[in-house]
């Protein structure tokens, strides 16, 4: 399943895609700001077999998708129905994701984030969409607010990341409110 935008194209990820993510999910920068990172070729092997076989699940919890443009896996968003502390109730689901470096500051995560939050939406029957990051990823903080989502709490040692623990901002948005997506 593909989704487009007017620059990008969201689809579902290949094997032959591994040098493209490994590009990015290597790259400590990247990374600083997730619990998972920088990658081992291993490691960004591990992830595309995970892809490949949740796409492949039914009923299908998890869809991540590579995020493309002309034809260079840029980036990832994924799109998660699996009960947790955050997405507790059928309707819920969470939303995530990376790009690499050379894209940040373009617009991409906000294209990409609004054409899943209107597919979760309108083709999944999504009510609730949340999503965290670390209180100190600005960017991250300014996709979520231009999407429409509100944040509505601060999770104390929410995520670990090497090693510690760390805080997150927790932002929602009900498909009543969603705003500009």
């Amino acid at each position: 399943m593909d989704l487009s935008t007017e620059r990008l194209v969201l689809r579902e990820y290949l094997l032959t895609d591994l040098n493209d993510v490994h590009e990015f999910a290597s790259d400590p920068l990247v990374c600083a700001l997730s619990e998972w990172g920088p990658n081992s070729i291993a490691q960004s092997q591990a992830f595309l077999a995970q892809c490949l076989t949740e796409s492949t699940e039914t009923p299908r919890m998890t869809w991540t998708f590579a995020i493309s443009r002309a034809g260079k896996v840029i980036g990832s968003i994924a799109l998660m129905r699996e009960k947790s502390d955050l997405v507790r109730r059928e309707g819920d689901a969470e939303i995530g994701y990376v790009l690499r470096q050379d894209s940040w500051g373009r617009g991409f995560a906000t294209e990409a984030a609004g054409a899943v939050m209107r597919w979760a939406h309108q083709e999944q029957g999504i009510t609730r969409l949340v999503a965290t990051c670390r209180p100190e990823n600005s960017a991250s903080v300014r996709v979520l607010e231009k999407l429409g989502l509100n944040r509505i709490g601060y999770l104390v040692g929410d995520k670990t990341i090497d090693g510690v623990a760390r805080d997150s901002l927790l932002f929602e948005s009900k498909r009543h409110e969603s705003g500009p997506v």
